[in-house]
């Protein structure tokens, strides 16, 4: 199914006004400053949907992500991008990327931002991802201990200093939400008090009802599907959920978060 301009438009938007859903300290907010940008200029969304439009539909949500990030950053006053997916190398080994380099003209800093669009499912103490490899812990970790502090390597550095540039602080943005289960699960300290959350059922407690499956395009903002989209009944849904590997995200009219519907196979750890 593909966005339509004005679910497009919604996701820029929602990008913008949507609370982190990891805290960013000791990092600097990108999240924060994008929506200041946008305090002060509420016609950004406006003005970066073109550029979106012009791009190549990526398949991928993280790199989806990515291009609403970059064309606010292009369509607005305060920021200039410099770089995109920068690789930075240790003579033949590659050690990584910095997804963007950004001049942030009011800080008048050039900044290296980290982007992650995450959603995570409550279970047995623990926040795991569709695909349950995948956890919100071994994330976080990532982000704080090697993909932010990259760009303050030496090879970073040096490989950057060739270029012109150098890096005076790094940022972090990330948008998501966190699904509770029948057995609630606290988030642990460094979420946000304030994330988007939603809910999960494993397929066998699946109540009666009228359920629209959300594609991954959608998951960013799932109340915004196409309404002229088939719902479907509970055993319907029961036996698509049970064909798959991963939990479903679906809408329900009754409830007012999008939740998840979660095969009997999951977690497959």
């Amino acid at each position: 199914m593909t966005l339509t301009d004005m679910q497009l438009l919604a996701q820029l938007r929602w990008l913008l006004e949507a609370p982190s859903l990891i805290t960013t300290t000791p990092w600097l907010d990108a999240g924060q400053a994008l929506a200041d940008a946008y305090a002060q200029d509420t016609d950004l969304p406006e003005r970066a949907l073109p550029l979106l439009l012009a791009l190549p539909r990526q398949r991928r949500l993280g790199a989806h992500f990515e291009q609403l990030v970059s064309v606010l950053i292009d369509a607005s006053e305060r920021f200039e991008r410099v770089a995109s997916n920068t690789v930075i190398h240790d003579q033949k080994r590659t050690i990584g990327e910095l997804d963007l380099l950004v001049i942030d003209h009011q800080q008048q800093q050039l900044q290296h931002w980290e982007l992650a669009l995450k959603f995570y499912l409550g279970h047995q103490q623990r926040w795991l991802g569709p695909d349950s490899r995948d956890t919100l812990t071994r994330k976080r970790t990532h982000l704080c201990e090697q993909q932010l502090p990259r760009s303050t390597l030496p090879q970073a550095r040096a490989q950057l200093a060739r270029q012109g540039l150098r890096v005076d602080a790094q940022a972090l943005l990330t948008r998501g939400r966190l699904f509770v289960g029948p057995s609630p699960t606290a988030p642990p300290t460094w979420v946000n008090p304030v994330h988007e959350q939603g809910w999960w059922l494993p397929s066998q407690a699946l109540p009666g009802g009228k359920w629209q499956c959300q594609s991954r395009e959608h998951w960013p903002l799932p109340l915004m599907s196409d309404k002229s989209t088939t719902f479907i009944d509970s055993p319907t849904l029961f036996d698509y959920v049970e064909s798959q590997s991963r939990p479903v995200m679906v809408t329900c009219h009754t409830r007012a978060q999008p939740g998840f519907i979660v095969p009997g196979s999951w977690p497959s750890e």
